[in-house]
């Protein structure tokens, strides 16, 4: 009887430890939405990137760590365009290409050229990362 109730409890754990990873992505219907407020960075830690639910806005900001400094873009900087979302896409156009943007799972995402290569991952870090590069100046140039 004592190896059913451990078995029960080992498989109910797990389901709802596997079904807590998704929650941020059942909770809500597009791409940017489900990213709100959410922090970024890939395996170099060069940079943090933030998604905003506000697709005719600034719906991605990114923080590029420099010399002592950091660098600001945003969608409108770098004259990125954006393109359509789904719950676990977005597209834009930027510097000639179409990227897509997909959501691999509530830690993972990656950014792929639509024509193939130029593969990135991201990370989800916490929101302590982007403080400590606030904390420096902007960049002069």
């Amino acid at each position: 009887m004592k190896k059913i109730i451990y078995i029960s409890i080992f498989i109910f754990s797990f389901i709802f430890i596997g079904c807590s990873n998704n929650e941020k992505t059942n909770n809500c219907s597009t791409f940017l939405e489900c990213l709100e407020g959410t922090y970024w960075t890939n395996n170099n830690n060069q940079s943090v990137w933030t998604f905003n639910d506000n697709e005719k806005g600034a719906y991605l900001e990114v923080y590029i760590s420099e010399n002592n400094c950091y660098r600001y873009e945003n969608n409108f900087i770098v004259e990125a365009e954006f393109k359509y979302q789904t719950k676990t896409n977005m597209s834009e156009y930027f510097n000639g290409s179409n990227w897509l943007y997909t959501i691999v799972n509530d830690t993972v995402l990656e950014k792929a050229k639509s024509t193939g290569g130029n593969t990135i991952f991201f990370y989800k870090t916490n929101e302590s990362y982007i403080d400590d590069l606030l904390e420096l100046n902007e960049c002069d140039y």
